[in-house]
């Protein structure tokens, strides 16, 4: 992933100039003549806000120019965001049955093995359900141009990356919320996946929302099979 403008989305060659350290000047882009990236100068606290409120800019900075801005180790957090979604989605099957690990402790630790094995399974087949969905939907309105398995990995990067309201499910287990509160979390997840798609693919908002919905109906359908 290039550097963009978060404004208006074309790449720009450079996001600042230095001229000694801590003092910086902000380029602008060269399409919309804004500032490219006004959140390099901005607390993570206005990152995090503009987030929530799912701005499109603050979605560009975080997947187009904050990985080059902070020299990450991207394949190693992308793996790291991987096994924190599924552990999360093993935290929404908790929430909202309780039972499937309650009656397997007081049996042998063998049987709580098993429960703990048919649960990771039923998660990670319902994600690799999930993103083949979502890859598969997105083929229609990609650039034919682009390189297919480059593109996907930018894709799952952003689903990955935008799921972040999963947190809040560690939070249902440890106080007592009504389980209407997980599908609140998941419309949530849902409309961020979609800015997101809408994002890295420069699909339109009606494109980006459907993509979404296809595959978190897809993974539903599996869950509840």
């Amino acid at each position: 992933m290039g550097l963009l403008c978060v404004n208006c989305g074309s790449p720009v060659i450079a996001l600042y100039i230095q001229y000694s350290p801590g003092n910086i000047r902000l380029t602008k882009c060269a399409k919309c003549k804004a500032v490219a990236d006004e959140y390099i100068e901005c607390e993570m606290m206005i990152l995090l806000i503009d987030l929530i409120l799912h701005k499109t800019k603050a979605y560009r900075h975080l997947f187009f120019n904050m990985p080059h801005l902070n020299k990450y180790e991207l394949q190693g957090l992308v793996w790291k965001a991987a096994f924190l979604f599924l552990l999360l989605d093993a935290c929404r099957q908790l929430v909202l049955d309780p039972s499937k690990m309650h009656s397997e402790l007081s049996r042998s630790p063998a049987s709580l093995l098993v429960a703990v094995g048919k649960l990771m399974f039923s998660i990670v087949l319902s994600n690799v359900v999930f993103f083949s969905t979502l890859l598969l939907a997105t083929k229609s309105f990609r650039n034919k141009q682009e390189t297919s398995q480059s593109r996907n990995m930018e894709i799952c990067m952003a689903v990955l990356f935008s799921s972040y309201f999963k947190i809040f499910m560690t939070v249902m287990m440890v106080w007592d919320f009504p389980s209407s509160a997980v599908f609140i979390i998941d419309v949530f997840v849902l409309s961020s996946n979609a800015v997101a798609v809408n994002v890295v693919t420069n699909a339109t908002t009606f494109k980006s929302v459907g993509v979404s919905f296809i595959g978190h109906f897809a993974k539903f359908l599996i869950d509840y099979m």
